[in-house]
């Protein structure tokens, strides 16, 4: 009986570790204050291409060409580590030429119309362990970078799959957002809503780092330690989104992680599939969503993160929800019609288990138009 009476508090003190360790990324609580969002259709914030003076257009043929090379490939095998290749140095008159008057479309590798571009490509990390996706975006009016909640609830424990929410709003490009929905507390603004009872205003401090970011109606990033930052001194930001995960990646061109640092007790050590924001200028973004837990892709490191959206050029640079979270979906803009759209990346929720299968979320980051 004492044997008995000693295994069975030690068997409930291993199987909650086990899924305190599983669920860091995505924890369960208990539905509280679901309220149905309604969102303004639109935000009309213009924002211009901005030309890099130390641009020429030689330099940026070679990096079009190079890019072009490291262009995303079907099937995730076919992949060979091919270094960083990404646009750098247009000029203005450039960048304006990536638009397009029509529509085009191409199945898992670019996307362009009038006021939106957007080209993935496909990587491989500098140990040649694990495939991320970098999507360039470029976008003339900050009301195409958008957010939405899950069945449009903001509350606790509100979940759809990304590509559900994403196809509901007609999205182009889609990501996975920060999870609010699994915490009481941290600032929370979407879409510029201030409706009571639809923004959150309680900090979170049981976070490591309480960093959020701020995505203001200039186009600009901004990250705020929410020890030292008052709501009412987000509000002065004029914030459009205001996202509550973190940490801070990159912070004013610096790198702001170390090697050992992670979000949590996290499943697979410090190699998990990631998903993260950056800005290289106003109208200029990055989404980047790394593998993991399968044998093609270990996983990466919030440092190897940080210093991939470093390598980007990003100024700023933010951690969304990872693990089984991470998630990128690609359309047309027409909620999947036309049977074009895909998962980017490969979705994984268990250690070894070579399926794909997205994770329910509570919110979405999108680039899209009014629905």
């Amino acid at each position: 009986m004492k044997k008995l009476a000693l295994i069975i508090p030690l068997a409930f003190a291993i199987a909650g570790t086990a899924f305190a360790s599983y669920s860091f990324l995505d924890t369960f609580v208990v539905v509280k204050n679901a309220k149905k969002i309604t969102f303004s259709s639109t935000y009309d914030i213009p924002l211009g291409p901005t030309a890099s003076s130390s641009s020429s257009s030689s330099s940026s043929k070679s990096s079009k060409d190079s890019k072009t090379s490291s262009s995303s490939t079907s099937s995730t095998s076919a992949i060979t580590p091919t270094g960083h290749n990404y646009y750098e140095g247009l000029t203005a008159e450039e960048i304006e030429a990536l638009f397009t008057s029509t529509k085009v479309f191409r199945e898992r590798e670019h996307y362009s119309d009038s006021d939106i571009y957007i080209d993935i490509t496909t990587h491989r990390d500098d140990a040649d362990t694990t495939t991320y996706y970098v999507a360039d975006i470029r976008i003339k009016n900050l009301g195409y970078f958008r957010t939405a909640l899950a069945k449009d609830q903001f509350g606790q424990n509100i979940k759809e799959r990304t590509s559900d929410i994403c196809k509901g709003k007609n999205g182009i490009l889609g990501i996975n957002g920060d999870t609010y929905g699994s915490q009481e507390g941290g600032y929370v603004i979407r879409n510029g809503n201030l409706t009571p009872g639809q923004f959150r205003s309680t900090k979170n401090l049981e976070r490591k780092k309480p960093e959020d970011l701020i995505v203001k109606k200039d186009g600009t990033f901004e990250i705020i330690d929410e020890r030292e930052t008052s709501f009412e001194q987000v509000l002065e930001q004029n914030p459009l989104h205001v996202f509550s995960f973190g940490p801070a990646l990159v912070n004013k061109n610096e790198v702001t992680v170390t090697e050992r640092d992670e979000v949590g007790v996290a499943l697979s050590g410090n190699r998990n599939q990631r998903c993260a924001i950056g800005i290289s200028s106003p109208g200029h973004y990055y989404f980047v969503v790394s593998d993991g837990r399968n044998n093609e892709s270990r996983g990466i490191s919030l440092y190897t993160l940080a210093n991939i959206m470093k390598d980007l050029h990003c100024e700023t640079a933010y951690n969304l929800d990872g693990g089984g979270s991470a998630t990128m979906w690609f359309d047309d803009g027409t909620g999947n019609t036309n049977g074009l759209a895909h998962l980017i990346n490969t979705p994984g929720q268990l250690q070894g288990d070579s399926s794909v299968k997205q994770r329910e979320v509570s919110d979405i980051v999108y680039i899209g138009k009014e629905q």
